[in-house]
């Protein structure tokens, strides 16, 4: 490979790099949305002809605007780790794209960008499952609130992120041992 196609696939890597960091920085602002509109802001919008409604996991529609006030906080704060869980971990994705863009893609630091990504999105994944059975719990312990049932499940989108982040760790160790080669090589040069 000469230096004209080296750089030009570095411009395109570093474009991609654009384009996925703009698409983290979305998804962000839509969990948050949505978020804030399950729990905090919970009464239907109308959309022209289209009702639009938000619930959180487990609940039906429409239970967060009866929850008293105590539930309803004590539920938002059931559910805030995952959000701030997933802010982090494409915090970290966001930070293993800007030093891909620099060309250090196997970089340690980058490798662990990604394996703490990975990690995240699993962690993620998992307070979102629990959070509908410790909200119950919550709502029962500490406010005697027993009449609710718990909907606990996995969805096979969840199934397959588990994969997802399993081929991540995969990935990050394919580069982490690419750099130790790289770096036995040199000293043969």
């Amino acid at each position: 490979m000469n230096i004209d196609q080296s750089t030009t696939m570095n411009r395109r890597l570093a474009g991609l790099a654009r384009l996925v960091r703009l698409l983290c920085i979305l998804l962000a602002l839509l969990q948050l949305g949505y978020f804030l509109l399950a729990w905090v802001f919970v009464e239907s919008s109308q959309v022209g002809p289209v009702a639009v409604s938000f619930w959180p996991r487990g609940l039906a529609v429409g239970a967060v605007a009866g929850l008293a006030p105590a539930l309803r906080w004590s539920g938002l704060a059931c559910a805030l780790p995952a959000l701030l869980l997933l802010g982090y971990a494409l915090w970290r994705l966001d930070l293993m794209l800007r030093a891909c863009a620099r060309g250090q893609m196997f970089a340690r630091r980058t490798v662990g960008h990604l394996k703490a990504f990975a990690a995240g999105l699993l962690g993620t994944l998992v307070l979102t499952i629990v959070e509908p059975a410790l909200r119950a719990l919550v709502w029962k312990v500490g406010f005697g609130d027993s009449g609710r049932s718990v909907d606990v499940g996995v969805a096979s989108e969840e199934l397959t992120l588990v994969l997802i982040c399993a081929l991540f760790f995969l990935l990050a160790s394919m580069m982490h041992e690419a750099r130790r080669i790289a770096e036995d090589n040199e000293g043969f040069v």
